[in-house]
Order: C-alpha cells, then structure tokens, then sequence
C-alpha cells in the first residue's frame, strides 16, 4: 500500500510536505503558471524546522482566536437601534484593526525572513544549505513583483487614457446637443419664414442667409459626430485590450457596447 504524504501550508508562504520515510520537503505556496515547478526545487526541512514553522502557525491562530475572544467579552450588547455615524465608527475602527494586524504579521514575516534572504542573495560562506536553496525562490518573487508593478503602471495609465477620453466624449456629446438645438431653431424660423408668404423687400436674401447658416451648422454637427464615433471607438478600443472587467461595470459596458445614435 502506497504511504501518504502529509502537507501543511505555513503562514510564511510556503507548503511542507511529510514524504514517506520521514523526509520533509517545503514548497512555494500556489505557484504561478508562468514559472515551472521544475525551476523552483523544493526545499528540503528537517524535523526542527518542519516543527518550528508548525508551531509559528498555531501562534498565529491562537493569536487570533484570543483577540475574537477577547473581542466577544468586552462587548456589550446595544438595543437602541445603531445611528449611521456609530456603524460608520465602528466599521473604521475594525478596518484599522485589520490594518494593523496585517502590518504586524508583515513586519514579523520580514524580519524572519530578511536575514535567510540576504545569505542566499549574497552566497554567504555561513549560509545553509536550505539558505542556499532559497535564491530560485527569490528570484522568482522580484521577477513576479517587477511583472506586477508593470502591470499596474500599464493598468493605470490605461484607466487615465480612459478618463480622459471619456471627458472628450463628454464634451463632444455636449457640443452635439448645442448644434442640433441651433439646427432645430433656425428650420423652425426658416418653416415660419415660408408660411409668412412674400415677405417684406429682402426676405429672400435673409432666407438665403438663413440656409447658408443652416448648412454651416449642418456640417458642423456631421462633423462633431463624425469625432464622437472617433472617441468611442478609441474608447472601446482602450477599454477591451486593458483586460479591465468592463462587463461588470455599467459605464465601460455602455463605453463598448452601446450603439450609435439615430441621425438627427
């Protein structure tokens, strides 16, 4: 019968796993598709230290089963209904207890961490094997943190591109509305123009003047319109190769998706 293999995650980012026979090997935790397992050996634990990453994780949790317990204790049940400004209070204060309790395991994590780090970085003559065993691993982080701050600098400067040809497209809109409203004003003059019959001596040349405006504005409009189909094009263009979820959110889904307007 095949024997089983134990593993336990640890809370410093890494899986242990309890081999036949006794050997105890240590594994990235979820490791990225990109990087081959083949590139990122296992480290290999012995007992000790198999049992002093255990027991860090317990400390852990015993640290924050006692805060909830603790927690529980102290509170005292209200039955006047909550005002919006103590629910307000009271999700800051636990958002900045969370804050703080995650930048005290980071802290503790990288200070752990710092000096087993730098003896594999540098290839210390005192380092250990299983020191010396970390720097793929390394590597591998910077290399995923460098490709992650890329990708949000790409991200942001797509979301600024974004903003910006939305407030284009704001303003285009505008200007749309303003010359069919001129459009509108100068048909209904000229309709009352025509339904006045033989005006006074050079009506016919105000109504020319009145058709040549109209055509200015005419072409104005057809060419305002002609930028706004540019700009959401551009705009939908931005929005589908950022790999942002646009059709989860109703602004970038009306950006990609909405069709054009009816001609006036």
């Amino acid at each position: 019968m095949e024997e089983k293999r134990e593993r336990q995650s640890t809370g410093l980012g890494f899986m242990i796993t309890a081999e036949p026979g006794g050997l105890v090997t240590m594994e990235a935790n979820s490791p990225s598709p990109d990087a081959p397992s083949s590139e990122l050996p296992p480290l290999r634990l012995s007992p000790d230290e198999q049992q002093v990453l255990t027991l860090y994780d317990q400390l852990r949790d015993l640290e924050l089963k006692v805060a909830l317990l603790k927690a529980q204790t102290a509170y005292i049940p209200d039955t006047a209904p909550a005002a919006e400004t103590s629910l307000e209070a009271a999700q800051s204060a636990a958002s900045a207890a969370k804050a703080t309790y995650l930048l005290r395991n980071t802290i503790t994590d990288a200070v752990l961490t710092a000096n087993p780090i730098l003896q594999a970085v540098h290839s210390s003559t005192r380092a250990t094997p299983i020191e010396s065993d970390l720097l793929p691993s390394v590597r591998a982080r910077d290399a995923a943190s460098a490709t992650l701050a890329r990708n949000a600098t790409s991200l942001r400067d797509t979301l600024d591109a974004l903003a910006a040809t939305r407030a284009e497209a704001l303003a285009a809109g505008r200007r749309n509305a303003e010359l069919a409203q001129e459009v509108l004003r100068l048909a209904e003059e000229a309709a009352r123009r025509r339904g006045g019959g033989s005006g006074p001596k050079g009506s016919g040349g105000e109504d020319d003047e009145t058709r040549r405006e109209t055509q200015l504005l005419r072409a104005g409009l057809k060419a305002s319109r002609q930028k706004w189909k540019v700009m959401k094009g551009t705009a939908s263009a931005i929005v589908v190769g950022s790999g942002v979820d646009w059709v989860g959110d109703e602004g970038l889904r009306w950006m990609v998706l909405d069709p054009e307007g009816e001609e006036m």
